[in-house]
């Protein structure tokens, strides 16, 4: 992870609040990475400590083979190596802080305006969504792939450039205070919050702990600055309170009649999502209810950004969404590829979407286990199971420890044995699906990122 990065050696000590230990103070640097396989010219390198590895270890063999101009460190005993070869040395007090500090004082540098977006479900979506409406106006950059977190988001910042006019920025969490860092490094001048829902509560607790690690987003925002909210997520009031003590505006998107930004009328299909908002009609090549409201929080953001109408629908009308999320593909049988990822939020949006587009065909969900749940994930599962028995599913198959639960939840809501049946392998499921499979069927496939479903779907459109 690589940027090109011009400044001088003596900035970067001021900028991490670090001590520079050798090196001119004046010597030029025109790169930053945190990569030891990733160098450019006259490059500074960020050694980062990580589960299984510590960018330390690299720190000599760069030195010694002229790779990099300079690095950081938190260990002095690099001195010497860094005197021997020339090379600039800076002992900081943690690599990553400064990596984030260096980044936001870049961020800062630029005459650049930025929108942050967090949220439960719906982050990325939102990102593109927003940064392909933004696009078309101006210069705009985003964070590519899953860049959402502490190296993430400021490797994106770092590539802002002058000429850009907006950054668009995900930020990404699983424990608390971590919103809070991503928001003191970006500084955002909008926000977004796209949910909350049960996401993290092995780490979190509750759901209200959520939302309360969620608004973090605003601690580094100006007051007067300007917040998007979902009016109809969980937790509505709590994300309400934090905006009014932190003195911000607020814009509310959502279905509900109490939303500021919500469509006089919307449908679903299984190719595209339509609403119509102030006597505009909006299409975008989405599938689900939860994608109108990725789309209602990415218009509500651009209109306030003086976005005209008509470069939203254009911008709707060509958006091309990423891999494995809501992917909707045609055999003699429908599947709806939704393996990116799994929580009670997403999953329920994703069985009631299923219900709600395709009325008159048999519908089969194969979900997996919903990760990061804490104590309360066997009852997750559970209502899970239930949801989908209500709602009207005809067949469930699960895989997975605990989704299990999920095929017992919908036998106590009164599925039929046969229609509602878990699996010790995932081949077993396959197997089984094939098996079972006809003709105008339709076969939603979810579960967590670490559950790896995506390859059942290979396994029944191949």
């Amino acid at each position: 992870m690589i940027n090109e990065f011009n400044t001088a050696l003596w900035q970067v000590a001021e900028w991490t609040g670090g001590v520079l230990l050798c090196g001119s103070r004046n010597k030029e640097i025109h790169s930053i990475t945190t990569d030891s396989r990733e160098l450019g010219k006259d490059s500074l390198f960020v050694p980062i400590v990580g589960e299984r590895f510590d960018g330390h270890q690299f720190i000599d063999g760069l030195v010694r083979s002229g790779g990099i101009t300079a690095f950081l460190t938190m260990n002095d005993k690099h001195d010497k190596i860094a005197r021997a070869y020339g090379a600039g040395a800076v002992l900081c007090d943690d690599t990553l802080k400064a990596y984030g500090r260096i980044a936001s004082r870049h961020r800062l540098s630029v005459n650049v305006k930025v929108v942050g977006i967090t949220g439960t479900n719906g982050k990325t979506t939102t990102k593109e969504l927003l940064w392909a409406i933004l696009s078309r106006k101006y210069s705009a950059l985003r964070n590519e792939k899953n860049y959402n977190n502490e190296i993430g988001v400021p490797y994106t910042l770092l590539g802002l450039k002058e000429g850009h006019k907006w950054a668009v920025i995900e930020m990404g969490m699983n424990h608390e205070g971590e919103i809070a860092r991503l928001s003191e490094i970006a500084k955002p001048d909008m926000a977004v919050i796209t949910n909350v829902g049960e996401g993290h509560l092995e780490f979190l607790g509750t759901v209200e702990n959520v939302a309360n690690a969620k608004s973090e987003i605003m601690n580094s925002m100006k007051p007067g600055s300007l917040i998007v909210l979902n009016r109809d997520s969980q937790c509505f009031d709590i994300l309400r309170k934090k905006t009014s003590e932190a003195g911000l505006k607020v814009k509310t998107f959502g279905l509900s009649d109490s939303a500021d930004v919500k469509p006089d009328s919307y449908s679903l299909s299984s190719d595209f999502i339509w609403y119509n908002y102030n006597n505009k009609e909006f299409t975008v090549s989405l599938y689900g209810i939860h994608n109108i409201y990725n789309a209602l929080a990415a218009m509500a953001a651009a209109l306030e950004l003086g976005v005209e109408a008509n470069i939203i629908q254009e911008a709707f009308k060509e958006f091309k969404n990423i891999d494995m999320r809501s992917q909707v593909v045609y055999r003699d049988y429908t599947v709806i590829n939704d393996t990116y990822n799994s929580n009670p939020l997403s999953a329920g949006y994703a069985l009631k979407s299923l219900i709600e587009i395709f009325s008159g065909k048999r519908k089969i969900a194969v979900l997996s286990d919903m990760k990061e749940l804490g104590g309360s994930s066997e009852n997750y599962h559970r209502e899970l199971g239930n949801l989908a028995v209500s709602l009207g599913i005809d067949v469930l198959l699960t895989w997975g420890e605990m989704a299990e639960n999920i095929a017992l939840g919908a036998k106590e809501g009164g599925m039929k044995n046969g229609d509602a049946l878990h699996f010790k392998t995932k081949s077993g499921l396959i197997d089984h699906a094939r098996k079972i499979l006809r003709p105008d069927d339709v076969i939603l496939v979810k579960g967590s990122r670490s559950m790896k479903m995506e390859e059942i779907v290979e396994a029944i459109i191949h």
